[in-house]
């Protein structure tokens, strides 16, 4: 009879690299925020109300979707630095960047609003954190992957704005 030898996955080895080390904290920060505007954007889709609430409403709910997307992006991204995502519900709202939502309900230009608001300083973040990876931790290309969130956060709040008057 022959012994079975249990073979364990090997696992590479924890950098202790400061610049990585940094790089994943900019990434986990992001996963708060994009975690903390999803949720976000649920709240307000499921409360706003008026005139153009079927547009709105609907807006809101494919801007949770990119959000969630980003979420993923940039929890990934950490685990391919060898790192761990910090991205519960409880952790994301300890580590967000946003200002809450008032939980009630929104008519349709407040909600725009509020929204708008978030996504700008979402916006902000990720330039931030993009500018970071690439003048302070040589890392493009995490830095590409904020690029990618900022293009698509400032494509979403150019429409919000398309829905405020002039």
């Amino acid at each position: 009879m022959v012994a079975k030898t249990r073979t364990t996955a090997k696992r590479a080895p924890q950098r202790t690299d400061a610049h990585r080390a940094a790089v994943i904290e900019l990434l986990n920060t992001q996963v708060a925020v994009a975690s903390d505007l999803y949720s976000q954007l649920k709240q307000a889709h499921w409360n706003v109300v008026g005139h153009e609430f079927i547009a709105v409403h609907e807006l809101f709910d494919a801007q949770a979707a990119i959000a969630l997307a980003h979420v993923d992006l940039f929890a990934e991204r950490i685990r391919s630095l060898e790192g761990v995502p910090s991205g519960t519900v409880r952790q994301a709202a300890k580590a967000s960047k946003l200002p809450e939502l008032e939980v009630r309900e929104l008519s349709v230009p407040v909600a725009i609003g509020e929204i708008l608001k978030r996504f700008e300083k979402y916006g902000s973040l990720l330039k931030d954190a993009a500018k970071a990876c690439g003048d302070e931790h040589d890392d493009s290309a995490t830095e590409d992957i904020f690029i990618e969130a900022l293009r698509a956060a400032d494509q979403q709040a150019y429409f919000l704005r398309s829905h405020l008057p002039a």
